[in-house]
């Protein structure tokens, strides 16, 4: 992820002071990750909603979910000091495959957006993600070549929030469909915001608590 190691200074909280918390994230992310990777085995893994989807666009369904629970996987990973500080080649490994794992989730992400369902409230919903996740993480990368390492973990973060919207849509979804009596289409149609727009204002409220 970065050219050099971090420095320690000026640097948001590391999972040492908070490892509760990177336990939780890594916790809910992992199981993610296995479930994403049977849907690359075929259609007969995906809902009945999403099959037809999937036999329409194979290669692109292809390509996000085998990319995107890669950068979901290595992402906490990439801001624990021990590892970034001690193993500075690692690091840049596991952080040039997230990046490379963002943007081609980010890029599948965009053009399946367009046939998403539930109409254009999705579309643009989960549009805007894949343009989020797109955006923060050449941010973050371009940081970290100008070895400007404080605002690349930022960076990071934010894009690391935005990738995370694969979990939280797995939380939000099932109470969403609940509150909506059991309507599926509206509730998806939420979730297709709330799943990634809570992430980004932690992370943000995150980021401006570190620089306090």
């Amino acid at each position: 992820m970065t050219v050099g190691t971090l420095p320690r200074q000026q640097d948001l909280p590391a999972p040492r002071s908070r490892p509760w918390l990177w336990w939780v994230i890594v916790l809910l992310a992992l199981p993610i990750v296995a479930h994403s990777w049977t849907y690359i085995l075929g259609p007969s893994h995906f809902g009945p909603r999403f099959r037809t989807s999937f036999l329409e666009h194979p290669w692109v369904i292809i390509a996000h979910t085998l990319f995107g629970p890669l950068a979901l996987g290595f992402g906490p990973f990439q801001f624990v000091p021990s590892i970034r500080d001690t193993h500075p080649r690692l690091h840049r490994i596991m952080g040039r495959t997230y990046v490379v794992s963002s943007l081609v989730t980010g890029a599948a992400g965009l053009y399946l957006a367009v046939y998403s369902f539930g109409g254009m409230v999705s579309h643009l919903g989960f549009g805007t993600l894949a343009l989020a996740l797109i955006g923060t993480t050449v941010v973050a990368y371009r940081r970290a070549l100008h070895r400007d390492f404080v605002h690349h973990r930022q960076w990071m973060l934010r894009s690391y929030s935005l990738i995370y919207a694969s979990v939280t849509l797995r939380i939000l979804l099932p109470l969403l469909v609940v509150l909506r009596a059991g309507q599926f289409q509206p509730a998806y149609r939420m979730v297709a915001w709330l799943c990634w727009i809570p992430n980004v204002v932690l992370a943000e409220w995150w980021i401006r608590r570190s620089a306090d």
